[in-house]
């Protein structure tokens, strides 16, 4: 793993886990934090978006210690239409691409940058334009490299 710099004081060796964040309420953005005593070397997120009859969503991924934004990330060239289903990604040198397919398939990846580390408490959360009423995100998924300090 040459090149990845890890977090002072690593403690325990670092692993590669699947996390499945909070299903937030509907016109709610998605919201979970790095557990106490971890670091997240963040590689890849996805979430569904469903929209309702009148939004036209466009989400972007956020990563923050509270007060200090340490990456911006569009999810999309363009904005969802109302009443269509999309899955949102990002990897690390994933493409920008537009909504590609027909609902309820329809897809989009953003890039994540390479070196996303986030401290204990550090936040992983969406910021979308257009988020209303009928606006409902599911339960992202993370997969990050774990690190225990």
């Amino acid at each position: 793993m040459s090149g990845i710099p890890f977090p002072p004081s690593a403690g325990a060796a670092p692993r590669y886990k699947t996390v499945v964040g909070t299903d937030q309420a509907a016109n709610t953005e998605v919201s979970d934090a790095v557990p106490a005593g971890k670091w997240w070397w963040v590689i890849a997120v996805t979430v569904q978006l469903v929209q309702g009859a009148t939004q036209t969503p466009l989400p972007a991924l956020q990563f923050d210690d509270g007060t200090n934004t340490f990456g911006f990330y569009p999810g999309s060239t363009t904005a969802m239409t109302a009443a269509t289903t999309a899955q949102f990604s990002w990897a690390i040198d994933g493409p920008l691409t537009g909504l590609i397919g027909t609902s309820p398939a329809i897809q989009s990846v953003g890039p994540l940058g390479n070196y996303i580390i986030l401290p204990p408490g550090g936040h992983i959360k969406t910021l979308t334009a257009g988020l209303g009423a009928n606006s409902n995100y599911g339960a992202p998924i993370y997969y990050v490299c774990e690190f225990s300090i």
